[in-house]
């Protein structure tokens, strides 16, 4: 018991109820509360029942469980005082099937039961226990001195004079009596060679001690009847097991039926029966065993909190970003993972792909706008000699335009795979295109702001109005933002990662990061320019009426400066890199239509919708346009 209790500590198995059984007659009270106690709450979940006992012990407790109504509902264990023993179980099958018997397992001996069957009991008549088992086996009396009680029979053995063992099955438990004859044979000439060597032989029992003889025991190593012989420290035999189950044939007879060995030694298992096995239950065609568990098993997803040490607990889902660790607890999975049963795998990462629909739309309105721009730069070619081309400066038109072309380009490259290389692409673009539309727009409107003021006090031009003065002024601004992003491009260059918004989410993006000092420095230097062309257009509005462009230009820095206002801050805001890459390109496409619209389409409109004298083209405005 002592061992058990230990056993079941360290978590070998779990005892829910350890009861002992009453003996004698008139006890059956004390097993019905047994077998209450057995049935009382978390207890019922245990349905293997080991049962140390005797037959008559047995057969009571089962009795107690079928007045329970508890008949299919556990499995019995059986030691070797009651195992393979259906005698005494008339009444109580119904309880006993599915019972589990666990013996040390035995081979026959061939010459053994050829000898036993040769028998007489003429000639072993003088030997008590042959006489004893003589009656027991053919079910009859010796008319003299009965051994065993004469009112069990109701023939007598004399009657029979034709009576043999002939046909006596095979006797197994030979074997084991057997091998551990040997196994003290082998001991006791151990103890002899090394301890009584020196000792006559009339002496030797007074040299032999029993508990050197346990000692010399439990190293006895041999090849027996059954296979090798040898005992652990505890002293059980390191053998064999034969396991048998008790069923019911088609004939409703019951029977133990062998069905596997286990092998203590390698711990392998000899299944001899590969029939269906029934098993307990509320119907005779149970074919799988109950489970006998305090607690179900968890899912990989929940860890284990024990109420009883390695039997009982409580199942706690971890949350859908944990893992169960090797401890039992829950982990977080590291970032770019997501747990997958038992371990965490890496998320692929998510970025725009052309296929999406926002790709598929950004793609369209990019195409829409640079084939638009194409247009108008074939309109303005084409008319490059009108008055009303010569006034909106040339020179400067087609630097916008280049800019307006490329920002309609760099869409594309917010819709590549982010790479080292297109996350570049993608900062360059993004730069030199609102530069290359806002620089020659801040120009063009400090110059119309200079040669309107200074016709207030003189009737010549200020410097640096000319177009060659203009195109040098555009790219020397153009030339100092490429230089700022070389620089920054150089120390830091922005690469392509994976990010994780939410570590609690399995949602991984790969973007392109951008060191905060080169995406500021140039982000500042284009606010710089929008500002200050609003600055200038703002100044220039109470010019003459017929000089009409410097209204367009006010127009379009406005609506820059409202975009820029909502688009800077809610750059750092924004988690998600697909809202990111829209809100991004959003921005590029309006601001490039804004500037097409205003400084170009209005330029298509007037040239074909309205006469020349409606242009309101003068002296003044070609003196303005060509310098």
């Amino acid at each position: 018991m002592a061992l058990r209790m230990k056993r079941a500590e360290n978590g070998t198995f779990c005892i829910a109820v350890d009861r002992p059984l009453p003996k004698g007659a008139g006890r059956q009270q004390a097993y019905e509360n047994v077998v209450s106690e057995m049935l009382a709450g978390e207890n019922r979940r245990a349905r293997l029942v080991v049962v140390y006992a005797f037959r008559a012990q047995a057969a009571a407790l089962m009795t107690a469980i079928q007045r329970a109504g508890a008949s299919s509902y556990f499995v019995l264990l059986a030691s070797d005082g009651w195992a393979d023993s259906i005698d005494e179980f008339d009444g109580v099958e119904d309880v006993a099937l599915g019972t589990l018997s666990l013996k040390s397992y035995a081979r026959t001996i061939p010459q053994f039961n050829d000898f036993w069957r040769s028998l007489k009991f003429g000639e072993q008549a003088s030997n008590p226990w042959f006489r004893q088992y003589w009656e027991y086996y053919f079910d009859c009396v010796l008319t003299e001195a009965p051994l065993i009680n004469q009112s069990a029979f109701t023939k007598s053995c004399a009657k029979e004079d034709s009576l043999t063992l002939s046909n006596h099955p095979d006797v197994i438990e030979n074997s084991m009596i057997n091998d551990a004859v040997y196994a003290f044979a082998y001991g006791l000439h151990y103890l002899i060679e090394e301890r009584c060597s020196s000792v006559e032989p009339a002496d030797i029992n007074s040299c032999i001690r029993a508990s050197s003889l346990l000692d010399y025991l439990r190293k006895v190593s041999f090849l027996g009847f059954n296979g090798p012989i040898e005992f652990d420290e505890n002293g059980d035999i390191r053998g064999k097991y034969s396991i048998s189950i008790l069923q019911r044939d088609p004939f409703k007879k019951f029977h133990f039926l062998t069905f596997g060995v286990w092998d203590v030694s390698t711990r392998k298992w000899d299944m001899r029966h590969n029939n269906t096995l029934q098993w307990p239950g509320d119907n005779t065609s149970v074919t799988l065993p109950p489970t006998s568990t305090c607690s179900d098993g968890c899912t990989t997803m929940q860890r284990r909190i024990e109420i009883r040490k390695n039997c009982c607990w409580e199942c706690i889902q971890c949350q859908e970003y944990e893992v169960v660790a090797a401890d039992g607890n829950c982990t977080p999975c590291p970032m770019f993972t997501w747990p997958n049963d038992t371990k965490c795998l890496p998320i692929e990462g998510m970025y725009l792909r052309w296929s999406s629909v926002t790709a598929v739309f950004l793609i369209l309105l990019s195409s829409v706008g640079l084939i638009a721009s194409l247009l108008v730069s074939v309109f303005f070619i084409r008319n490059k000699d009108t008055k009303l081309i010569k006034a909106c400066s040339r020179e400067l038109s087609a630097i916008m335009m280049i800019g307006i072309m490329f920002s309609y380009l760099s869409v594309f490259f917010f819709i590549l795979p982010p790479t080292n290389v297109t996350c570049v692409l993608r900062l360059c673009g993004f730069n030199f295109s609102f530069t290359a539309i806002y620089a020659p727009l801040l120009t063009r409107t400090v110059r119309i702001y200079r040669i309107f003021t200074a016709r207030k006090t003189t009737v010549r031009r200020p410097k640096y109005t000319c177009p060659k003065a203009q195109i040098v002024i555009s790219a020397s601004i153009i030339a100092v933002m490429l230089i700022i992003m070389c620089i920054f491009i150089t120390i830091k260059p922005p690469v392509a990662t994976k990010f994780q918004p939410v570590v609690t989410q399995s949602h991984v993006e790969i973007i392109c990061q951008n060191a905060i000092g080169t995406f500021m420095s140039i982000v500042i230097f284009n606010i710089l320019l929008i500002v200050a062309a609003a600055v200038f257009a703002f100044r220039t509005r109470m010019v003459p009426d017929n000089f009409n462009e410097s209204k367009f230009i006010a127009a379009v820095a406005y609506m820059t400066i409202v975009l820029w206002l909502a688009f800077v801050p809610s750059l750092f805001l924004i988690t998600h890199e697909e809202v990111r890459v829209l809100f991004v390109t959003g921005a590029m496409l309006i601001s490039a239509t804004c500037a097409l619209v205003c400084l170009f389409v209005t330029k298509i409109y007037a040239l074909y919708m309205c006469r020349q004298e409606q242009w309101n083209v003068r002296t003044t405005m070609a003196d303005v346009g060509d310098g």
